[in-house]
């Protein structure tokens, strides 16, 4: 067998095929170390059940340090390894997993089981050799702008996530999209997350080695509280500000002066917080774009509005603190202001964040390794006022990402997946970017070329004709049939259909500046995805969900060709 036959997400670093099989009987077993078996046991059983699912091999697991090695596969412990550093050995008599960690036994499995669907109980010769580049590789998911996912979505969801080796999970929150006890006035008629789905799903994530961390907005993007009469006093600008695209009557941002603000923040922590298992807490902070513009103008006159900025946001790691938690937070504003980013205490992470293809990480990137403070990258699916994506701008915002964050040294790796205009994009829009980012913030170097589109049929969407990855990915793609738009992080089809554009005072639009879409363009368009129709008519999806990612495309089909 050829290396490049096989089909593995994420690819590891070294891999070395060999002549050979190992077939797997039911003779065989799944022998745990005893020092190690309890923690390795859900690792261990998760793989019995693959074997069952799609080898058709039934095997036990036990536990015990003299098991014989012939059909068996083996975990043992290897002290000098890495914490996620695994190696996979398959020889022609037995399965070998070395591992630094649980988390390590757990990677190598997620590889074991990439193979066993694709060669069932006959397992070709190989070893592999694997450790992440990035110690952290995450998603953020936005659940807080019109569409919170069931539980059954975000089960399914985590077990995606594992099985390429993420480790890092966040759920946006912007306004009522938690059921906070102490303002059930807030979301009594809604549909929230409680605090106990959150505990159930921060179980189900440690299982599987993911870090669920909470993520509230605290500073900025706070316009669905202060747009409540009773939280109305505490917003920077109350009756309205101007806001990059022009005057805009919601208030967005808390006011930095006031002590209530805090005593706010702090009552919705201890709501929230309990709930998570994490040392992280997100607290947002980005685009305060009104600071300055209302209650504190005349302190950001005195002091500069980048030393305001920063005096809140240490009252804000002061709360977080307090709390037991290490405070994340995004850095485009401090960004604006860097000579405060080397008074930020060591135990805060910034989060660098930007979705354009050129997206400029190497310059921030240099800023924050200057200093010494923890950050992450942090690119985007680019799915969000897209209706289906935007393929080539999300491959090259990941790529982006990836090398410069591990040229200079950033801790983790976060592909955000926002909400904004509304969430019209299915969420299956999204996996080809979950997946491309799982797999270079695993191995830059190795997966820079992966097949997308292979990776999808075989190990998400179940397609038995092979079709569906190359559909999600060219229909992504749509966008480039339109006049390049490189300011804004959308598709011309999607705001023909949301901005009311035969108003004059449709200043957003204006504001950006954009080309003029032509009939040409339309046209263009609407070929280039009715030509698509064949390929998911001739799909074969044998995913849990299968019915729904079709129907959720072909609803995405008739809107763009609406538009």
């Amino acid at each position: 067998m050829e290396t490049e036959d096989l089909i593995l997400a994420p690819i590891p670093k070294k891999l070395l095929c060999r002549p050979g099989k190992f077939t797997l009987l039911r003779k065989s077993c799944i022998v745990l170390p005893k020092n190690d078996g309890q923690k390795l046991f859900f690792t261990a059983q998760s793989l019995k059940r693959y074997l069952k699912e799609s080898a058709g091999v039934e095997i036990p697991v036990i536990i015990c340090d003299q098991a014989a090695k012939n059909t068996s596969i083996i975990f043992e412990a290897q002290p000098r390894m890495g914490k996620q550093e695994y190696m996979l050995d398959i020889g022609e008599t037995g399965v070998c997993i070395g591992y630094g960690s649980a988390a390590g036994a757990f990677y190598a499995v997620c590889t074991l089981h990439q193979l066993i669907l694709q060669y069932g109980n006959s397992l070709p010769c190989l070893t592999v050799e694997d450790c992440p580049d990035f110690p952290v590789r995450g998603v953020m998911l936005d659940i807080s702008r019109d569409k919170i996912p069931t539980m059954s979505t975000l089960y399914a969801l985590i077990d995606q996530m594992a099985s390429f080796k993420l480790n890092h999970l966040e759920f946006y929150i912007e306004g009522f999209s938690f059921a906070y006890p102490s303002y059930p006035q807030t979301w009594e008629d809604q549909t929230p997350v409680t605090g106990e789905e959150l505990v159930l799903l921060d179980r189900y994530c440690q299982e599987r080695f993911i870090d669920l961390v909470p993520n509230q907005n605290s500073f900025g993007h706070m316009a669905p509280w202060l747009s409540r009469r009773e939280f109305h006093e505490l917003a920077e600008c109350p009756d309205g500000c101007q806001a990059p695209w022009g005057w805009t009557e919601v208030p967005t941002s808390l006011n930095p002066l006031d002590a209530q603000s805090i005593s706010f923040l702090g009552k919705t922590y201890d709501d929230l917080l309990p709930n998570f298992s994490s040392e992280y807490f997100n607290v947002g902070c980005d685009e305060t774009f009104d600071l300055g513009q209302g209650k504190s103008e005349e302190q950001c006159r005195l002091l500069g509005k980048g030393q305001v900025y920063y005096n809140f946001l240490m009252s804000v790691y002061e709360l977080v603190k307090k709390r037991g938690k290490k405070m994340m937070f995004w850095g485009d504003i401090i960004l604006k202001s860097p000579e405060f980013i080397s008074k930020l205490p060591r135990d805060m992470v910034a989060l660098e964040w930007g979705y354009d293809a050129d997206q400029p990480f190497a310059e921030d990137c240099e800023k924050f390794a200057r200093s010494g403070i923890p950050y992450y990258v942090c690119p985007g699916t680019n799915t969000w006022n897209s209706i289906a994506g935007r393929t080539s701008v999300m491959k090259s915002n990941l790529i982006n990402a990836a090398e410069r964050g591990l040229r200079y040294g950033a801790a983790g790796y976060l592909n955000t997946d926002w909400g904004d205009g509304g969430h019209w994009q299915p969420l299956s829009a999204s996996y080809p970017s979950y997946l491309f980012g799982a797999a270079l913030s695993w191995c830059v170097e190795q997966n820079r070329e992966l097949n997308i589109a292979a990776c999808l049929d075989l190990f998400l969407f179940q397609d038995k004709n092979r079709k569906m990855g190359r559909f999600v990915l060219e229909l992504g793609d749509y966008g480039s049939r339109e006049p390049s738009t490189p300011t804004y992080n959308g598709t011309g089809m999607f705001r023909t259909l949301y901005y009311d554009q035969l108003e004059n005072s449709n200043q957003f639009l204006s504001f950006l500046n954009l080309p003029a879409l032509k009939q040409k363009d339309f046209s263009a368009v609407k070929d280039y995805v009715e030509a698509l129709k064949d390929l998911l008519v001739h799909a074969k999806m044998e995913c849990r969900d299968a019915s729904l990612v079709e129907s959720e495309f072909r609803t995405a089909m008739r809107l763009i060709i609406h538009a």
